[in-house]
Protein backbone atom coordinates (compact mmCIF):
# COMPACT_ATOMS: atom_id res chain seq x y z
CA UNK A 1 0.00 0.00 0.00
CA UNK A 2 0.98 3.37 -0.74
CA UNK A 3 1.76 5.86 1.73
CA UNK A 4 2.13 9.15 0.74
CA UNK A 5 3.24 12.08 3.26
CA UNK A 6 2.17 15.44 3.78
CA UNK A 7 1.72 18.29 6.76
CA UNK A 8 -1.95 18.64 5.48
CA UNK A 9 -4.45 16.80 3.90
CA UNK A 10 -7.64 17.83 2.59
CA UNK A 11 -11.15 15.80 1.90
CA UNK A 12 -13.41 17.53 -0.09
CA UNK A 13 -12.31 19.93 -3.31
CA UNK A 14 -15.15 21.85 -3.24
CA UNK A 15 -14.84 25.50 -2.06
CA UNK A 16 -14.32 25.04 1.58
CA UNK A 17 -11.41 22.37 0.69
CA UNK A 18 -9.68 24.36 -2.24
CA UNK A 19 -9.77 27.84 0.13
CA UNK A 20 -8.06 25.32 3.50
CA UNK A 21 -5.76 23.50 0.54
CA UNK A 22 -4.39 26.75 -1.00
CA UNK A 23 -4.03 29.12 1.87
CA UNK A 24 -2.09 26.59 3.61
CA UNK A 25 0.18 25.74 0.62
CA UNK A 26 0.55 29.85 0.17
CA UNK A 27 1.93 29.48 3.56
CA UNK A 28 4.60 26.78 3.01
CA UNK A 29 2.99 23.82 4.10
CA UNK A 30 3.00 20.58 1.72
CA UNK A 31 -0.61 19.49 1.05
CA UNK A 32 -2.98 16.91 -0.49
CA UNK A 33 -5.92 17.57 -1.72
CA UNK A 34 -8.74 14.80 -1.96
CA UNK A 35 -11.79 14.47 -3.73
CA UNK A 36 -14.46 11.86 -5.23
CA UNK A 37 -15.23 13.49 -8.25
CA UNK A 38 -13.45 13.36 -11.12
CA UNK A 39 -12.93 17.22 -11.01
CA UNK A 40 -12.54 19.95 -8.25
CA UNK A 41 -15.19 22.77 -7.49
CA UNK A 42 -17.87 20.48 -5.63
CA UNK A 43 -21.44 20.61 -7.03
CA UNK A 44 -21.66 24.49 -7.33
CA UNK A 45 -18.57 25.01 -9.05
CA UNK A 46 -18.85 21.89 -11.68
CA UNK A 47 -16.99 22.10 -14.23
CA UNK A 48 -18.53 21.45 -17.92
CA UNK A 49 -18.56 17.66 -19.29
CA UNK A 50 -15.36 16.15 -21.21
CA UNK A 51 -15.51 17.36 -24.98
CA UNK A 52 -18.08 20.58 -24.38
CA UNK A 53 -17.31 24.05 -25.01
CA UNK A 54 -18.87 27.43 -23.90
CA UNK A 55 -18.99 30.59 -26.53
CA UNK A 56 -19.77 32.19 -23.30
CA UNK A 57 -19.08 31.33 -19.98
CA UNK A 58 -21.90 34.18 -18.70
CA UNK A 59 -24.53 31.86 -19.54
CA UNK A 60 -23.55 29.58 -16.68
CA UNK A 61 -23.67 32.36 -14.24
CA UNK A 62 -21.17 34.33 -12.22
CA UNK A 63 -20.58 30.95 -9.93
CA UNK A 64 -18.73 29.65 -12.44
CA UNK A 65 -16.45 32.04 -13.18
CA UNK A 66 -15.68 32.28 -9.23
CA UNK A 67 -15.30 28.88 -9.07
CA UNK A 68 -12.28 29.39 -12.09
CA UNK A 69 -10.41 31.82 -10.01
CA UNK A 70 -11.04 29.49 -6.92
CA UNK A 71 -10.06 26.13 -8.36
CA UNK A 72 -7.01 27.84 -10.47
CA UNK A 73 -5.74 28.58 -6.29
CA UNK A 74 -4.69 24.77 -6.46
CA UNK A 75 -2.00 25.00 -9.35
CA UNK A 76 0.68 25.30 -6.35
CA UNK A 77 4.12 23.34 -6.51
CA UNK A 78 3.23 22.19 -2.50
CA UNK A 79 -0.12 21.00 -3.82
CA UNK A 80 -0.51 17.09 -4.81
CA UNK A 81 -4.55 16.90 -6.53
CA UNK A 82 -5.91 13.30 -6.27
CA UNK A 83 -9.34 13.00 -7.99
CA UNK A 84 -11.71 10.14 -8.18
CA UNK A 85 -10.49 8.98 -5.04
CA UNK A 86 -12.86 7.68 -2.32
CA UNK A 87 -12.10 7.74 1.28
CA UNK A 88 -12.55 4.63 3.11
CA UNK A 89 -11.70 5.25 6.83
CA UNK A 90 -9.84 7.49 9.28
CA UNK A 91 -6.96 5.81 11.64
CA UNK A 92 -4.55 7.83 14.28
CA UNK A 93 -2.55 10.38 11.66
CA UNK A 94 -3.56 8.48 8.58
CA UNK A 95 -6.40 8.28 5.90
CA UNK A 96 -7.10 5.59 3.75
CA UNK A 97 -8.34 5.84 0.10
CA UNK A 98 -9.52 4.12 -3.03
CA UNK A 99 -8.89 4.75 -6.38
CA UNK A 100 -10.77 2.95 -9.28
CA UNK A 101 -6.98 2.40 -10.57
CA UNK A 102 -4.69 2.93 -8.28
CA UNK A 103 -6.21 1.00 -5.69
CA UNK A 104 -5.62 1.60 -2.22
CA UNK A 105 -3.42 4.73 -0.75
CA UNK A 106 -2.32 5.41 2.88
CA UNK A 107 -2.17 9.34 3.87
CA UNK A 108 0.05 10.15 6.38
CA UNK A 109 -0.20 13.91 8.09
CA UNK A 110 -0.24 16.09 10.63
CA UNK A 111 -3.53 17.80 10.16
CA UNK A 112 -6.77 16.83 9.06
CA UNK A 113 -9.26 19.43 7.13
CA UNK A 114 -12.29 17.43 6.32
CA UNK A 115 -14.57 19.17 3.85
CA UNK A 116 -17.15 16.80 2.80
CA UNK A 117 -20.32 19.18 1.34
CA UNK A 118 -23.66 18.09 1.56
CA UNK A 119 -26.40 16.36 -0.82
CA UNK A 120 -29.48 17.00 -1.82
CA UNK A 121 -32.03 16.34 0.89
CA UNK A 122 -34.60 13.51 -0.23
CA UNK A 123 -38.33 13.61 -0.11
CA UNK A 124 -40.53 10.49 0.08
CA UNK A 125 -44.22 10.31 -1.38
CA UNK A 126 -46.02 8.13 -3.50
CA UNK A 127 -44.01 7.63 -6.95
CA UNK A 128 -40.31 9.31 -5.88
CA UNK A 129 -38.65 6.49 -7.46
CA UNK A 130 -40.40 7.07 -10.67
CA UNK A 131 -38.02 7.74 -13.30
CA UNK A 132 -38.27 11.30 -14.40
CA UNK A 133 -38.16 12.16 -10.41
CA UNK A 134 -35.20 13.69 -9.86
CA UNK A 135 -33.14 16.12 -7.58
CA UNK A 136 -32.08 19.71 -8.24
CA UNK A 137 -28.44 18.48 -7.87
CA UNK A 138 -28.75 16.06 -10.72
CA UNK A 139 -31.04 18.24 -12.98
CA UNK A 140 -28.27 20.58 -12.57
CA UNK A 141 -25.56 18.48 -13.39
CA UNK A 142 -26.97 16.85 -16.70
CA UNK A 143 -28.13 20.31 -17.62
CA UNK A 144 -25.09 22.28 -16.91
CA UNK A 145 -22.20 19.89 -17.58
CA UNK A 146 -23.92 17.65 -20.48
CA UNK A 147 -26.19 20.27 -21.93
CA UNK A 148 -28.87 17.65 -21.50
CA UNK A 149 -32.48 18.54 -20.57
CA UNK A 150 -34.16 15.65 -18.43
CA UNK A 151 -36.99 16.57 -19.89
CA UNK A 152 -39.96 18.55 -22.43
CA UNK A 153 -42.15 19.94 -19.40
CA UNK A 154 -40.20 19.80 -16.07
CA UNK A 155 -41.92 20.56 -12.80
CA UNK A 156 -40.38 22.04 -10.03
CA UNK A 157 -41.10 21.85 -6.04
CA UNK A 158 -39.15 23.12 -3.53
CA UNK A 159 -38.10 25.45 -0.79
CA UNK A 160 -35.84 28.27 0.19
CA UNK A 161 -33.26 29.41 -2.12
CA UNK A 162 -33.13 26.29 -4.02
CA UNK A 163 -36.56 27.05 -5.64
CA UNK A 164 -35.82 30.41 -6.72
CA UNK A 165 -32.55 29.48 -7.80
CA UNK A 166 -32.45 26.25 -9.14
CA UNK A 167 -35.30 26.86 -11.37
CA UNK A 168 -34.10 30.32 -12.75
CA UNK A 169 -30.92 28.09 -13.81
CA UNK A 170 -32.46 25.92 -15.26
CA UNK A 171 -34.40 28.18 -17.34
CA UNK A 172 -31.45 29.67 -18.72
CA UNK A 173 -29.51 26.73 -19.52
CA UNK A 174 -32.37 26.19 -21.99
CA UNK A 175 -34.52 23.79 -19.44
CA UNK A 176 -38.27 24.24 -20.12
CA UNK A 177 -39.37 25.00 -16.20
CA UNK A 178 -43.39 25.40 -16.69
CA UNK A 179 -44.18 25.83 -13.07
CA UNK A 180 -42.59 26.19 -9.25
CA UNK A 181 -44.17 25.60 -6.33
CA UNK A 182 -42.82 26.44 -2.66
CA UNK A 183 -43.49 24.94 0.06
CA UNK A 184 -43.24 27.65 2.42
CA UNK A 185 -45.70 30.79 3.14
CA UNK A 186 -45.02 33.90 1.30
CA UNK A 187 -42.32 35.48 4.17
CA UNK A 188 -44.03 37.90 7.05
CA UNK A 189 -43.57 41.44 7.00
CA UNK A 190 -41.35 40.70 10.18
CA UNK A 191 -39.21 38.18 8.85
CA UNK A 192 -38.72 40.04 5.68
CA UNK A 193 -37.52 42.95 8.02
CA UNK A 194 -35.21 40.71 10.04
CA UNK A 195 -34.14 39.20 6.70
CA UNK A 196 -33.12 43.22 4.99
CA UNK A 197 -31.37 43.91 8.58
CA UNK A 198 -28.67 41.53 8.05
CA UNK A 199 -28.41 42.42 4.51
CA UNK A 200 -25.24 44.38 4.54
CA UNK A 201 -22.17 42.34 3.16
CA UNK A 202 -24.73 40.43 1.29
CA UNK A 203 -25.64 42.60 -1.46
CA UNK A 204 -24.81 40.29 -4.20
CA UNK A 205 -26.83 37.54 -2.83
CA UNK A 206 -29.91 39.89 -2.65
CA UNK A 207 -29.00 40.89 -6.47
CA UNK A 208 -29.05 37.72 -7.34
CA UNK A 209 -32.38 36.48 -5.51
CA UNK A 210 -33.80 39.82 -7.64
CA UNK A 211 -32.55 38.15 -10.65
CA UNK A 212 -33.31 34.88 -10.41
CA UNK A 213 -37.33 36.25 -9.93
CA UNK A 214 -36.93 38.57 -12.80
CA UNK A 215 -35.89 35.20 -14.73
CA UNK A 216 -39.36 33.53 -13.92
CA UNK A 217 -41.27 36.24 -14.20
CA UNK A 218 -39.48 37.11 -17.68
CA UNK A 219 -40.26 33.66 -18.84
CA UNK A 220 -44.00 33.73 -17.65
CA UNK A 221 -43.38 30.78 -15.24
CA UNK A 222 -45.74 30.82 -12.46
CA UNK A 223 -43.85 30.67 -8.93
CA UNK A 224 -46.47 29.35 -6.11
CA UNK A 225 -46.57 29.50 -2.20
CA UNK A 226 -47.70 27.04 0.23
CA UNK A 227 -48.08 23.83 -1.88
CA UNK A 228 -46.15 20.45 -1.65
CA UNK A 229 -45.84 17.92 -4.15
CA UNK A 230 -47.83 14.86 -3.34
CA UNK A 231 -47.53 12.32 -5.82
CA UNK A 232 -46.05 11.42 -9.17
CA UNK A 233 -47.54 9.16 -11.22
CA UNK A 234 -47.18 7.44 -14.66
CA UNK A 235 -46.54 4.27 -16.69
CA UNK A 236 -43.01 3.67 -16.10
CA UNK A 237 -41.99 7.22 -15.58
CA UNK A 238 -43.50 10.02 -15.09
CA UNK A 239 -46.73 11.58 -16.95
CA UNK A 240 -48.31 13.47 -14.20
CA UNK A 241 -48.12 15.28 -10.70
CA UNK A 242 -50.17 16.21 -7.83
CA UNK A 243 -49.75 19.09 -5.66
CA UNK A 244 -51.56 20.55 -2.83
CA UNK A 245 -51.80 23.35 -0.24
CA UNK A 246 -49.92 22.75 3.06
CA UNK A 247 -50.75 24.19 6.73
CA UNK A 248 -47.97 25.92 9.10
CA UNK A 249 -46.31 22.45 9.08
CA UNK A 250 -46.91 21.53 5.70
CA UNK A 251 -49.54 18.82 6.46
CA UNK A 252 -51.31 18.68 2.94
CA UNK A 253 -54.59 20.23 3.43
CA UNK A 254 -57.49 17.83 1.57
CA UNK A 255 -59.57 19.04 -1.41
CA UNK A 256 -56.89 21.29 -2.56
CA UNK A 257 -55.18 18.93 -4.72
CA UNK A 258 -54.30 19.69 -8.42
CA UNK A 259 -53.25 17.02 -10.70
CA UNK A 260 -50.85 18.76 -13.57
CA UNK A 261 -48.69 16.49 -16.32
CA UNK A 262 -45.38 16.81 -16.09
CA UNK A 263 -42.54 14.59 -17.62
CA UNK A 264 -39.86 15.58 -15.27
CA UNK A 265 -40.47 16.27 -11.44
CA UNK A 266 -36.98 18.24 -10.00
CA UNK A 267 -36.91 18.13 -6.38
CA UNK A 268 -35.11 21.28 -4.37
CA UNK A 269 -35.72 20.98 -0.87
CA UNK A 270 -32.21 21.80 0.44
CA UNK A 271 -29.73 19.84 1.72
CA UNK A 272 -28.34 17.38 4.11
CA UNK A 273 -24.72 17.52 5.85
CA UNK A 274 -22.28 14.56 4.78
CA UNK A 275 -21.13 14.01 8.21
CA UNK A 276 -20.33 10.38 7.73
CA UNK A 277 -16.43 11.03 8.61
CA UNK A 278 -17.23 13.43 11.69
CA UNK A 279 -19.47 10.65 13.22
CA UNK A 280 -16.41 8.16 12.54
CA UNK A 281 -14.55 10.18 14.38
CA UNK A 282 -16.95 10.40 17.42
CA UNK A 283 -17.12 14.48 16.81
CA UNK A 284 -19.61 16.33 18.93
CA UNK A 285 -22.97 17.67 17.19
CA UNK A 286 -25.97 20.16 17.42
CA UNK A 287 -28.58 19.38 16.12
CA UNK A 288 -30.43 22.47 13.91
CA UNK A 289 -32.97 21.49 11.48
CA UNK A 290 -32.19 24.77 9.40
CA UNK A 291 -28.93 24.24 8.73
CA UNK A 292 -29.67 20.51 7.24
CA UNK A 293 -29.91 18.32 10.49
CA UNK A 294 -26.63 17.69 12.63
CA UNK A 295 -23.70 19.96 12.53
CA UNK A 296 -20.57 19.85 13.90
CA UNK A 297 -19.50 21.40 16.84
CA UNK A 298 -16.33 23.55 16.26
CA UNK A 299 -14.55 26.84 17.21
CA UNK A 300 -14.15 29.61 14.66
CA UNK A 301 -11.15 27.93 13.33
CA UNK A 302 -13.16 25.13 12.55
CA UNK A 303 -11.36 22.76 15.01
CA UNK A 304 -13.40 20.23 16.37
CA UNK A 305 -13.09 17.63 19.43
CA UNK A 306 -12.68 14.14 17.85
CA UNK A 307 -11.43 10.83 18.84
CA UNK A 308 -8.20 11.19 16.68
CA UNK A 309 -4.46 11.84 17.76
CA UNK A 310 -4.58 14.68 15.26
CA UNK A 311 -6.36 17.93 14.64
CA UNK A 312 -9.40 17.84 12.90
CA UNK A 313 -11.27 20.69 11.40
CA UNK A 314 -14.30 20.77 9.87
CA UNK A 315 -15.50 23.28 7.54
CA UNK A 316 -18.09 24.05 4.47
CA UNK A 317 -21.89 22.18 4.29
CA UNK A 318 -20.50 19.26 5.47
CA UNK A 319 -20.80 20.90 8.56
CA UNK A 320 -24.04 22.46 8.82
CA UNK A 321 -25.33 24.02 5.37
CA UNK A 322 -24.80 27.49 5.21
CA UNK A 323 -23.76 28.39 1.35
CA UNK A 324 -20.66 28.65 -0.92
CA UNK A 325 -19.20 32.28 0.95
CA UNK A 326 -19.57 30.67 4.20
CA UNK A 327 -17.93 28.02 2.94
CA UNK A 328 -14.86 29.53 1.74
CA UNK A 329 -14.26 31.64 4.42
CA UNK A 330 -14.07 28.38 6.80
CA UNK A 331 -11.77 27.24 4.93
CA UNK A 332 -9.34 29.77 4.66
CA UNK A 333 -9.62 30.15 8.73
CA UNK A 334 -8.94 26.91 8.80
CA UNK A 335 -5.79 27.10 6.35
CA UNK A 336 -4.48 29.89 8.31
CA UNK A 337 -5.01 28.04 11.91
CA UNK A 338 -3.46 24.67 10.38
CA UNK A 339 -0.12 26.87 9.66
CA UNK A 340 0.16 28.42 12.45
CA UNK A 341 0.02 24.97 14.85
CA UNK A 342 2.46 23.59 12.36
CA UNK A 343 4.41 26.79 12.77
CA UNK A 344 5.05 28.67 9.36
CA UNK A 345 3.00 31.86 10.30
CA UNK A 346 2.93 34.03 13.56
CA UNK A 347 0.25 33.87 15.49
CA UNK A 348 -0.17 37.71 15.50
CA UNK A 349 -0.03 37.38 11.64
CA UNK A 350 -2.84 34.76 11.87
CA UNK A 351 -5.18 36.80 13.05
CA UNK A 352 -4.32 39.95 11.33
CA UNK A 353 -5.19 37.61 7.80
CA UNK A 354 -8.27 36.30 9.78
CA UNK A 355 -10.22 39.68 10.20
CA UNK A 356 -11.54 40.21 7.08
CA UNK A 357 -12.88 36.39 7.11
CA UNK A 358 -14.36 36.12 10.29
CA UNK A 359 -16.30 39.28 9.36
CA UNK A 360 -17.26 37.92 6.15
CA UNK A 361 -18.19 34.71 8.08
CA UNK A 362 -20.56 36.76 10.56
CA UNK A 363 -22.24 38.40 7.46
CA UNK A 364 -23.06 35.43 5.83
CA UNK A 365 -24.23 33.51 8.57
CA UNK A 366 -26.71 35.98 9.87
CA UNK A 367 -27.93 36.38 6.12
CA UNK A 368 -28.31 32.65 5.91
CA UNK A 369 -30.22 32.02 8.96
CA UNK A 370 -32.44 34.81 8.54
CA UNK A 371 -32.93 32.62 4.68
CA UNK A 372 -33.28 29.45 6.37
CA UNK A 373 -35.36 30.27 9.29
CA UNK A 374 -37.74 32.17 6.77
CA UNK A 375 -38.16 28.86 4.84
CA UNK A 376 -37.19 26.04 7.18
CA UNK A 377 -38.29 22.70 6.31
CA UNK A 378 -41.13 21.62 8.37
CA UNK A 379 -42.19 18.42 9.54
CA UNK A 380 -44.67 17.49 7.36
CA UNK A 381 -42.51 16.72 4.49
CA UNK A 382 -41.96 13.42 5.84
CA UNK A 383 -45.46 12.31 6.42
CA UNK A 384 -45.84 11.83 2.91
CA UNK A 385 -45.63 8.73 2.35
CA UNK A 386 -48.26 5.96 2.70
CA UNK A 387 -47.99 2.54 3.43
CA UNK A 388 -46.84 1.12 0.28
CA UNK A 389 -44.73 3.67 -0.77
CA UNK A 390 -40.71 2.52 -0.98
CA UNK A 391 -38.42 4.09 1.78
CA UNK A 392 -35.48 2.46 1.52
CA UNK A 393 -34.97 2.72 -2.42
CA UNK A 394 -31.95 0.42 -2.29
CA UNK A 395 -33.57 -2.33 -0.53
CA UNK A 396 -37.12 -2.23 -1.79
CA UNK A 397 -38.30 -1.81 1.80
CA UNK A 398 -41.78 -0.20 1.91
CA UNK A 399 -43.47 1.76 4.92
CA UNK A 400 -45.70 -0.83 6.49
CA UNK A 401 -42.60 -2.67 6.66
CA UNK A 402 -40.84 -0.45 8.80
CA UNK A 403 -44.03 0.53 10.33
CA UNK A 404 -43.77 -2.92 11.76
CA UNK A 405 -40.31 -2.64 13.19
CA UNK A 406 -40.81 0.90 14.77
CA UNK A 407 -43.69 -0.46 16.98
CA UNK A 408 -40.70 -2.02 18.94
CA UNK A 409 -37.54 0.83 18.68
CA UNK A 410 -36.59 3.72 18.60
CA UNK A 411 -33.28 3.26 17.03
CA UNK A 412 -32.26 3.80 12.81
CA UNK A 413 -29.73 1.07 13.74
CA UNK A 414 -32.23 -1.63 15.04
CA UNK A 415 -34.80 -0.65 11.70
CA UNK A 416 -31.95 -1.37 9.85
CA UNK A 417 -30.97 -5.21 11.27
CA UNK A 418 -34.84 -6.21 11.37
CA UNK A 419 -35.72 -5.05 7.99
CA UNK A 420 -31.89 -3.83 5.18
CA UNK A 421 -33.55 -0.25 5.11
CA UNK A 422 -30.06 1.31 4.72
CA UNK A 423 -28.27 -1.82 3.73
CA UNK A 424 -27.91 -0.77 0.32
CA UNK A 425 -25.25 1.13 -1.69
CA UNK A 426 -27.00 5.07 -0.56
CA UNK A 427 -26.09 3.84 3.40
CA UNK A 428 -29.08 5.45 4.53
CA UNK A 429 -28.27 8.30 3.20
CA UNK A 430 -31.39 8.58 1.20
CA UNK A 431 -33.64 7.11 3.91
CA UNK A 432 -32.59 7.49 6.91
CA UNK A 433 -33.32 10.77 8.12
CA UNK A 434 -37.27 9.43 6.65
CA UNK A 435 -37.07 6.43 9.31
CA UNK A 436 -35.80 8.57 11.78
CA UNK A 437 -39.04 11.33 11.28
CA UNK A 438 -41.49 7.92 10.85
CA UNK A 439 -40.11 7.03 14.91
CA UNK A 440 -40.48 10.07 15.65
CA UNK A 441 -43.88 10.39 14.86
CA UNK A 442 -44.44 6.95 16.84
CA UNK A 443 -42.98 7.58 20.17
CA UNK A 444 -43.31 11.35 20.70
CA UNK A 445 -38.85 12.06 20.03
CA UNK A 446 -37.10 14.82 18.70
CA UNK A 447 -35.07 13.99 15.72
CA UNK A 448 -31.96 15.30 17.93
CA UNK A 449 -32.58 12.74 20.26
CA UNK A 450 -33.40 9.44 17.99
CA UNK A 451 -29.77 6.81 17.27
CA UNK A 452 -28.97 7.19 13.77
CA UNK A 453 -27.04 4.73 11.72
CA UNK A 454 -23.26 4.15 12.79
CA UNK A 455 -21.11 4.93 10.19
CA UNK A 456 -18.52 2.05 9.64
CA UNK A 457 -15.51 1.38 7.60
CA UNK A 458 -15.93 1.89 4.29
CA UNK A 459 -17.42 4.86 4.81
CA UNK A 460 -18.38 4.95 0.55
CA UNK A 461 -18.97 1.59 -1.56
CA UNK A 462 -16.46 0.09 -2.54
CA UNK A 463 -15.06 -2.79 -4.27
CA UNK A 464 -13.90 -5.62 -1.96
CA UNK A 465 -11.21 -6.61 -5.47
CA UNK A 466 -10.13 -2.74 -4.99
CA UNK A 467 -9.09 -3.09 -1.26
CA UNK A 468 -8.17 -6.63 -0.77
CA UNK A 469 -4.13 -6.91 -0.15
CA UNK A 470 -3.01 -9.33 -3.46
CA UNK A 471 0.08 -10.59 -2.04
CA UNK A 472 -2.29 -12.59 0.52
CA UNK A 473 -2.80 -16.28 -0.75
CA UNK A 474 -5.18 -18.77 -0.28
CA UNK A 475 -2.81 -22.10 1.29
Amino acid sequence: MMTIERDLVVVGGGPAGIAAASTAASLGLTVAIIDERVTFGGQIFKRLGQGFDLESPDVLGKDYARGARLIKELDQPSITKFTATTVLTIEDYQVITSHPDEGVRRFSCKALVIAPGAYDRPVVFPGWTLPGVMTAGAVQTMVKTQQISPGKRIFFAGSGPLALAFSAQLIKYGAPVFKVIESAPFPSPAKLLSLIASVKGNWDLAGDALRYRSTLLANRVPFHYGRIIIKAEGAGRVEEITHARVDKEWNPIRGTEVVEPADTLCLGYGFFPSHELFRLLDCEFNYDETRGGFSVKKDQWGLTRSSSPMPVYAVGDGTGVTGSYSAEAQGRLAGLHVANQIGSLATSDRDLRSKGFLKELHQRNAFQRGINQMFEVKHGIYRLADADTVICRCESVRAKEIDQVIDSTADVSVVKSYSRSGMGLCQGRNCQRQIAAMISDRHDLTISKINFQTPRMPVKPVEIGKIADPSIREE
